[in-house]
């Protein structure tokens, strides 16, 4: 195992010396395992490098070995910032590559900001180059159920995607949480730090890429028809805002990261179902031994969990999670 954290064998057998008889100096040990006094400078130099060994404190002149535990564990997390650091490189290289293809071979772009993408496919490969190119966030309405093969070609390009800090938030209808593929793909997709929220109806299909391009279907009742991207700023602003505001609406997705933060506690939702059943603050308090101050702090602490704006609103976004 030592010899793939980066250790040669000499040096394997160094710090192996240096733990059983830590009195050795450069010059025992160099006799002890008769090989030249440089060469054992040498391989505390690499093990100094890697932190195996470290400057003592009673003879600041002499090294001594570091826990094996403690070095083993310095090695691996050595080991997994330079595996970051080369993934990050790697998705450098391959983002300059994207940008330089499709600024030689990419389709013009057009004077009034809009571009026909006429078929699925079309659509499909368009979805697939704006997910490689998106360099801050993805925003999505999933207005219908998408087919398997779709599913997984957008769940590897969200993968790249959030492994290069792009932020995904996707809108989808509540009728998802039926659909055993898509619930696989939402989970994924959280799990890696997306966000999935769902409403019970949907404006338009929608993908927005780094506030800069959109792409929207051609004919809202026929999706095989293809899809127009806009990239004018004054087609874009509408659309954005109509994302957000439907996102604030939606409910998070049962057993997402972002839910779980939010699960009431049974006095929460004992307030919640003695409200929805038209107790005032006052009558609610009594029923639960508490006074009407603490439950209208209570509900305030739902309504901002639950991102709504009345009570009647944090009702009904309660009941859609399953609260009451």
């Amino acid at each position: 195992m030592s010899a793939t954290l980066g250790l040669e064998a000499l040096d394997r057998t160094v710090y192996q010396t240096m733990l059983d008889r830590p009195a050795l100096g450069v010059t025992e040990i160099a006799a002890e395992l008769t090989v030249a006094p440089d060469a054992i400078r040498a391989c505390l130099d690499r093990l100094f490098a890697l932190q195996l060994v470290q400057m003592s404190f009673e003879a600041p002149s002499r090294f001594t070995v570091v826990d094996p535990v403690l070095g083993v564990k310095r090695l691996l997390d050595q080991q997994h910032d330079e595996l970051l650091r080369r993934q990050h490189q790697v998705a450098s290289s391959h983002q300059a590559l994207v940008r330089i293809l499709a600024g030689s071979g990419g389709p013009a772009q057009r004077a009034d900001g809009v571009e026909q993408l006429a078929g699925t496919d079309a659509v499909r490969r368009r979805l697939e180059r704006l997910t490689l190119e998106a360099q801050h966030e993805i925003l999505t309405f999933m207005a219908e159920t998408q087919p398997a093969a779709a599913l997984e070609a957008a769940r590897q390009g969200d993968t790249l995607a959030l492994q290069r800090g792009v932020a995904i938030r996707t809108v989808a209808l509540d009728g998802i949480r039926d659909d055993p593929a898509t619930l696989d793909y939402t989970r994924a997709l959280v799990a890696q730090g997306g966000q999935f929220r769902t409403v019970a109806a949907l404006p338009t299909a929608l993908v927005v890429v780094d506030r800069s391009h959109v792409l929207v279907p051609m004919d809202p009742a026929d999706s095989g028809k293809g899809a127009l991207q806009l990239s004018a700023p004054g087609m874009i602003a509408p659309l954005l805002a109509l994302f957000e505001r439907v996102w604030g609406g939606a409910a998070p997705l049962c057993g997402d990261a972002a839910e779980d933060r939010h699960v009431p506690s049974e006095q929460e939702r004992a307030l919640l179902t003695l409200l929805a059943q038209g107790h005032t603050d006052e009558s609610a308090a009594v029923q639960l031994h508490i006074s009407a101050r603490t439950a209208r702090r209570i509900m305030a602490s739902l309504n901002e969990r639950l991102g709504a704006r009345s009570r009647f609103e944090a009702g009904l976004r309660a009941a859609r999670l399953g609260w009451v």
